[in-house]
């Protein structure tokens, strides 16, 4: 995920969580009732934000994955190339 999207996000989760919790205590209930729904709001937020945190790490994984990956392949290609058994790559400008 970029800087962005989880500065966003966080600002979203934070947002709605503070939404939640000013409109449950500004709600004409009793206060059992307010804790229970306060209580209730905390777990579904507290859970998405597990999911999220979950997916992200899941999303790291994959793309370090990704970079270890080019990273050996370009290091086999720069081997290669160094013995003379392929000819160094060379960048073409358009």
């Amino acid at each position: 995920m970029s800087d962005n999207r989880t500065d966003a996000l966080m600002a979203f989760l934070l947002g709605a969580a503070v939404g939640a919790g000013v409109a449950l205590l500004l709600a004409p209930q009793s206060g059992e009732e307010t804790r229970r729904r306060l209580g209730e709001t905390a777990r579904k937020l507290g859970d998405d934000l597990d999911d999220k945190v979950r997916s992200a790490r899941e999303e790291v994984k994959h793309r370090a994955g990704d970079i270890k990956a080019a990273i050996g392949a370009g290091r086999e290609a720069y081997g290669r190339a160094r013995t003379g058994e392929e000819p160094a790559p060379t960048s073409s400008t358009v």
